[in-house]
């Protein structure tokens, strides 16, 4: 809402055409309530108005009066995030105002077994001498975790003097011819010929209404917080293994949990040490990794199925769906490889993508040891060698490279890696050759900004601004000050315009998010991006709490969420 005022004085326009969402909020019999029409953004004046009326409420109360403890529970109501405090505004829509996109909430839960804490009889404190027992206390051998090992670097080629990846020359020529246009965010449509103001409508699916399962399940078993279990020390989860990292680099915290990370850690997973302790707190925990991975081919098979019921009299899409079966993902920041792991062991679950179908997983990440831990961990879950393929490139240029999901017709150079058929533990990997010609889904886990994300963001406390909160650095040359920057606003118009294709209506966009996004200023920078009808942010809870945010978008979010698909 901020980037909107900001923004107010060269307004972006997107044209539009009338969309049923647009037509069935304004006709709504609500909106013959008197409303305030004035000024750039009805929802943000809305919100002043309720600041306004909240300190004056706290002016009368603050010299006596009301229930004690009532002040406090106002100071931490208003600290929750956007996603799990806001209320629907679905039929609230101003007269001059048009909603081409309506952010529906959803909500999944996960159980989990807590890894932290170590179990303890009630109301017993447990001494250092007997948590830490230098007898029983399991060593760790660190160089299996963040290091290669000499065993393993005789399937992987050496290190590189470049190990992060540059655009490639055809590329960065194109981008230096192309008119630099400044990024903006839309604050008004055209409908029908007539300009009106960007509303965003929101609407809490059944699943996101209420309190978790996980919270009554405690509730009815009257469990109360740290009453079984106590945190221990160097990030011991129980086994005894603390901490080997200076936990200025990996906090306890990160260690503590890294079985949750990957189930197989002690099998010789490789996320990242001292030198890239990034890694920790970039990848996604398996059990959301999983989920996520199972909607999207879920999402991208109801599809098909959908295209081929209505394309039944038509000779040529029958045939065309007959004879699609490989579902193609990128995964634009694969890092040391979880999201895409957990895509290609889909391809152990049949009930998800079919019999004759499979998943093929494209892992793109600049940076070369990064990909050299994603082999290695995929070689651990014992993932088909054909089933990912590593890109040594910037995400940029890859995102760029296609265009409604067809790969562009590109000049013929030398791979931006300058690699052809290596392999990294069987895997093949190489450069944007080897990108193929088709891909059905494109998923974003791009750099949040550091372990302070939710402190870097220019717009107040309404939560973490996808906008400016997101930020991209392509080099261009060896040099590492020459580099091209990219916003979220910016990356996520240009995945949009990769992968999506409104008249066929196939492709879906997902972009992994912090708990605390903004859905509205998200919402907003979908319109941007020329998205319709609707943008699902779901809540990834794990055991109660809302760890993870995921954003998906594309034609087929609409259907998935109308069906079966998420009940």
């Amino acid at each position: 809402m901020a980037a909107a005022e900001k923004d107010a004085a060269d307004v972006a326009v997107v044209d539009i055409q009338t969309s049923s969402i647009a037509t069935d909020v304004t006709s709504s019999s609500n909106n013959k309530r008197k409303r305030n029409d004035d000024g750039d953004n009805n929802q943000a004046g809305t919100a002043k108005n309720s600041n306004n009326n909240n300190n004056k409420r706290r002016k009368k109360k603050k010299g006596g009066g009301g229930k004690k403890g009532s002040h406090q529970h106002r100071h931490n109501k208003q600290k929750r995030n956007w996603i799990e405090s806001c209320s629907e505004s679905i039929a609230r829509m101003p007269s001059n105002c048009a909603a081409p996109v309506t952010c529906v909430i959803t909500r999944s839960e996960i159980e989990e077994e807590p890894l932290l804490p170590k179990p303890i009889a009630d109301n017993v404190a447990q001494s250092d001498d007997t948590t830490h027992t230098p007898g029983k206390e399991a060593k760790i051998d660190c160089s299996s975790n963040n290091e290669l090992t000499a065993s393993k670097t005789s399937s992987i080629i050496e290190q590189s003097e470049n190990n992060v990846a540059i655009l490639s020359k055809s590329f960065a020529t194109t981008l230096a011819q192309e008119p630099k246009v400044p990024w903006k965010i839309a604050t008004t449509v055209q409908v029908n010929g007539e300009e009106k103001k960007v509303f965003i409508p929101v609407q809490r699916h059944t699943s996101a209404n209420g309190p978790t399962k996980w919270q009554q399940k405690q509730k009815k078993q009257g469990h109360k917080k740290g009453q079984n279990y106590c945190h221990l020390l160097d990030g011991d989860n129980g086994d005894g293994k603390k901490n080997p990292y200076p936990k200025e680099a990996v906090p306890d915290k990160f260690w503590a949990q890294r079985k949750r990370l990957f189930s197989r850690y002690d099998e010789g997973i490789q996320i990242g040490g001292k030198d890239d302790p990034e890694m920790w707190y970039s990848v996604t925990p398996e059990s959301i990794g999983l989920h996520i991975a199972n909607r999207m081919v879920s999402m991208i098979s109801n599809d098909w199925k959908n295209a081929s019921v209505a394309g039944a009299g038509e000779t040529s899409n029958t045939q065309c769906n007959e004879s699609k079966k490989e579902i193609v993902i990128i995964d634009a920041f694969c890092g040391c490889g979880g999201n895409s792991i957990a895509f290609a062991r889909l391809n152990n679950n049949k009930d998800v993508i079919g019999s004759n179908a499979r998943v093929k997983v494209i892992a793109v990440d600049n940076n070369l040891s990064r990909l050299k831990m994603a082999a290695n961990n995929a070689s651990i879950y014992g993932i088909c060698k054909e089933n990912i393929v590593l890109i040594h490139a910037d995400a940029v240029e890859v995102i760029n490279a296609y265009e409604e999901g067809t790969r562009k017709e590109m000049q013929s150079e030398i791979p931006s890696n300058d690699r052809c058929h290596e392999t990294y533990f069987g895997f093949a990997v190489g450069g944007v050759e080897l990108l193929p010609d088709h891909v059905d889904a494109l998923f974003l886990s791009p750099p949040w900004g550091g372990l302070g994300y939710n402190m870097n963001n220019d717009n107040g406390n309404s939560g973490f601004d996808p906008v400016h909160g997101i930020s991209l650095e392509s080099r261009t040359h060896d040099k590492e000050d020459d580099v091209i920057k990219t916003n979220g606003g910016e990356l996520l118009t240009m995945a949009v315009k990769a992968v999506l294709s409104e008249s066929k209506q196939e492709g879906l966009v997902v972009a992994f998010l912090p708990r605390n996004i903004d859905g509205i200023n998200l919402t907003r920078v979908a319109v941007t991006s020329d998205v319709k009808g609707i943008v699902e942010l779901e809540q990834n809870v794990v055991n109660g709490k809302v760890k993870t945010v995921t954003a998906y978008l594309g034609p087929c979010v609409n259907q998935f969420l109308t069906g079966e698909g998420k009940k």
